[in-house]
């Protein structure tokens, strides 16, 4: 009788199908459970251009507080007093010390609004608030 031997190349073959199919199902879960670092910006604000090489600050915590050109002060999207935002950078230094806080200034806004809300940084501890610019 005789005995007949598989091609040794069929039984070295897996099938890749399920582990390509299982790649893709992870990327896909991956892209729809993270959070993206850029939230939106408030495009009406127009940014000091600088030389300077330092880049615009960014961070994976951070909480930008836009100032437009009329003063008008932003936390979220949303229009808030400085009472307000005191106690929204009060939260945030308390929910995670090492949380960064952001000005996005308009350079046609008066400095003394920019002021305002640096000097609320400072006096709740914060050392060094982020001013952000645009580079030329």
């Amino acid at each position: 009788m005789q005995i007949r031997r598989e091609d040794e190349q069929s039984l070295l073959a897996l099938d890749m199908t399920p582990l390509i199919d299982m790649l893709f199902i992870l990327i896909i879960f991956f892209l729809a459970t993270s959070r993206f670092q850029q939230e939106e910006r408030d495009e009406a604000i127009q940014l000091v251009n600088s030389k300077s090489s330092l880049p615009i600050a960014t961070a994976s915590e951070l909480l930008v507080i836009e100032i437009d050109k009329d003063g008008r002060k932003k936390v979220h999207g949303l229009e808030r007093t400085l009472e307000e935002i005191e106690e929204i950078i009060r939260a945030s230094v308390e929910e995670n010390k090492e949380s960064d806080i952001v000005v996005r200034a308009d350079r046609r806004a008066i400095v003394a609004h920019l002021l305002e809300t640096t000097e609320i940084c400072h006096r709740l501890g914060i050392d060094d608030p982020k001013v952000t610019y645009a580079q030329e």
